[in-house]
């Protein structure tokens, strides 16, 4: 399976070259998306993804820069469907923990030449989906608890061909994860709201048994010296690490 890095900055003002976090699965000629920033289709079609092959969309949590550009995925598959001559009418389910946010998605489309609507799931914590791959969702703290006790903020594992990918979102410590991440191939950790040099010290102390970290979601310490920072923090622990750069290709 193959993950493409679609943004991978966090809230921050807009930077050069790095757009608002979104990254894609491929597998089995179909797309995953978890997380819609901004430019994300458009990212994604430019180096060469097949967005007409999308399965489903998977939004950590309501925030702008996690989800501003989910109207543009859809306008530009229902574009490229017409480009090619197919029927631009589609569904594309989107798991979220707010149904109202991605429904008043829809009611923008609905102004334009790709009107469309789509399945849309709140998400629960435990096994969300499963076909290709298995996602499962747990609550975090990033976001207060609905006054129905519901969690706002999720975090994602997601296996598939005997491998395990976990997704931060934006979590409010690594500690949420721990069980997830004591054996994972991937993990992608948001550093928007975490300092990369502690977040390694901590997986380091508990000995995680993970293949590969990639950090998303890049907030300021990242922003200004990648290079030094994961410098630091390859020096932590015995497995590789990276920061995310916008068209990033891993193969998994």
């Amino acid at each position: 399976m193959d993950i493409y890095i679609l943004g991978s900055c966090s809230g921050t003002e807009p930077q050069i070259a790095r757009h608002h976090t979104s990254w894609a699965l491929k597998i089995n000629d179909r797309l995953y998306w978890f997380d819609a920033g901004e430019n994300c289709s458009y990212t994604a079609h430019t180096n060469g993804l097949d967005i007409v092959k999308s399965a489903a969309v998977f939004l950590s949590h309501p925030h702008l820069d996690h989800v501003g550009g989910l109207p543009n995925l859809f306008w530009s598959i229902g574009k490229v469907r017409s480009c090619r001559g197919e029927p631009w009418q589609f569904e594309l389910p989107v798991y979220t923990a707010s149904v109202e946010q991605v429904q008043s998605v829809f009611a923008l489309l609905s102004e334009t030449e790709f009107p469309c609507t789509s399945p849309v799931i709140r998400l629960q914590e435990g096994a969300v989906f499963t076909g290709d791959i298995t996602v499962e969702a747990r609550g975090n703290n990033h976001l207060p608890y609905s006054k129905e006790n519901l969690p706002r903020s999720f975090s994602f594992r997601i296996t598939a061909e005997g491998k395990s990918i976990v997704y931060s979102g934006d979590a409010t410590s690594i500690k949420e994860l721990e069980d997830w991440i004591m054996d994972c191939d991937l993990l992608l950790m948001e550093n928007g709201h975490h300092k990369p040099v502690e977040v390694c010290k901590y997986i380091a102390g508990i000995n995680a048994n993970i293949r590969h970290l990639l950090f998303v979601h890049h907030g300021r310490t990242m922003l200004a010296d990648p290079a030094g920072v994961v410098e630091e923090c390859r020096k932590l622990v015995r497995f590789p690490v990276d920061a995310a750069e916008d068209a990033m290709h891993i193969t998994l």
